[in-house]
């Protein structure tokens, strides 16, 4: 099995790739840490240390991105703060009452549930998450996918370092093709 890169290197790789064969693919300057820091006291999830490390390399996207993870948005800080507040304020005043998710051993039975960080956007309410308080402690910091209309919460990666070590290593390989005109060949990274 091969060992998985820094999250620092996997990202900075995935920008030097981005900026050859993907220039609409555009990312922010770092994040600060005091933006990170109002995050985690805002929400009062413990954020897993990737985290931190990534958005101190970038803070996510322009809104104008092409998306690096199959045409979805890495998200800045603010961004991610006000999903995860308006979703979380949606679940806590009853608006996902009556909707049923698929049920999954790994992760909570609900429609939302304020542990899920969205990092990464579709644009249109989809988000993959990282999941701080999955039913098993030590599956913290796994990636899921929220899609908003959908029931299922499908796992994608056991950590947002596994995640984008994957990622890059597809884009080095040629999984994933960019065009100008149609954005990455597919969301084959879902």
């Amino acid at each position: 099995m091969t060992e998985l890169l820094p999250i620092t290197e996997s990202l900075a790789k995935i920008q030097t790739w981005a900026r050859e064969h993907a220039p609409d693919v555009i990312f922010n300057p770092p994040a600060s840490p005091s933006a990170l820091a109002n995050f985690r006291l805002k929400s009062g999830r413990v954020l897993p240390e990737d985290m931190y490390q990534a958005w101190l390399i970038c803070d996510g996207e322009i809104r104008k991105s092409a998306g690096m993870i199959g045409n979805w948005r890495l998200m800045p800080v603010a961004e991610i703060q006000a999903a995860w507040g308006l979703l979380s304020k949606i679940a806590e005043k009853g608006g996902f009452s009556g909707k049923e998710p698929a049920k999954s051993p790994y992760v909570r039975h609900t429609w939302w549930h304020s542990s899920w960080i969205p990092v990464v956007t579709s644009d249109v309410g989809h988000y993959f998450c990282i999941d701080t308080d999955p039913p098993e402690a030590q599956r913290a910091g796994q990636i899921l996918l929220f899609l908003q209309n959908r029931p299922e919460r499908p796992l994608v990666a056991g950590s947002l370092r596994a995640w984008f070590d994957r990622i890059l290593r597809d884009l080095e390989a040629g999984v994933y093709c960019y065009d100008p005109e149609e954005g990455f060949n597919g969301e084959g990274v879902l």
